[in-house]
């Protein structure tokens, strides 16, 4: 059994693969909780039970990790509680599978790169444009299994984070699809203004990108990705899951060496 995990700015997601890289259960811990390998470890095995799921069977370990500064926790768990060393997602680990053009640099995202396998494996054929509402929201083109580039913006959160903690007056708001963008208070105000602001700017960077590369096949994942995919039209598919199945290629890749 195969342990991932995708660990963001915001969430920690554990997610217990079969061997055939179905997942059986995936749980959601903040990423700012303070833990050792220990408090891992007893948190995971509860949670596994309450799906029946034996955290004994696992015996490899992925993590996807946008947040380097812990991820020498993840390294300790495995090694103490599974005698594994956790797998990282990086580039390093895949040159053969994303190509990188010359001059451009390396820093890829490890979920980007999830993203991306993933998106691969599914439209193997395809120009992909994958785009990812996370904390960020992230854009990222491919064509002929080459990294062509992509952008980022600040996400649906990342967003309302900022009015709420740079204002005075300002709510924090739970983000909701709007009913009309004539907002009634400050809340809908608040509301419409981050959607349909969001989805303008995707609209607009959709078309950028299709002028680059006409072909493109659109992806979107993540977050508030599926209530503004759905109101644009130039979105092909919504994917809610697309890093987790990046993950376990991840996995495969690395057992086929």
């Amino acid at each position: 059994m195969l342990l991932g995990f995708d660990i963001g700015n915001t969430h920690i997601v554990p997610i217990f693969y079969n061997n055939s890289g179905e997942i059986m259960a995936s749980f959601r811990i903040p990423t700012d909780l303070k833990f050792t390998e220990d408090t891992l470890f007893i948190m995971l095995k509860n949670l596994a039970e309450t799906k029946k799921i034996n955290i004994s069977d696992v015996t490899d370990i992925v993590v996807s990790s946008v947040v380097p500064h812990i991820n020498e926790v993840f390294e300790y768990f495995g090694r103490k509680f599974f005698s594994t060393e956790p797998a990282f997602i990086s580039l390093d680990n895949i040159n053969d599978e994303i190509k990188i053009l010359e001059g451009m640099e390396r820093g890829l995202g490890a979920d980007r790169i999830a993203d991306i396998l993933a998106a691969k494996r599914l439209y193997p054929d395809k120009s992909l444009l994958i785009i990812d509402f996370g904390t960020a929201t992230t854009f990222d083109m491919i064509k002929e299994s080459t990294y062509m580039g992509g952008c980022i913006i600040p996400g649906v959160n990342l967003s309302i984070n900022a009015l709420f903690n740079n204002t005075a007056k300002l709510p924090k708001i739970k983000f909701e699809k709007p009913s009309t963008v004539l907002g009634i208070n400050t809340v809908t105000q608040i509301n419409s203004g981050i959607f349909y602001s969001n989805v303008g700017a995707v609209k607009e960077l959709i078309a950028k990108y299709k002028e680059e590369i006409p072909e493109s096949y659109v992806i979107s994942t993540g977050g508030q990705g599926k209530e503004i995919s759905d109101f644009i039209p130039s979105v092909d598919e919504y994917i809610p899951n697309l890093g987790e199945k990046g993950i376990f290629e991840f996995y495969k890749l690395q057992k086929n060496k």
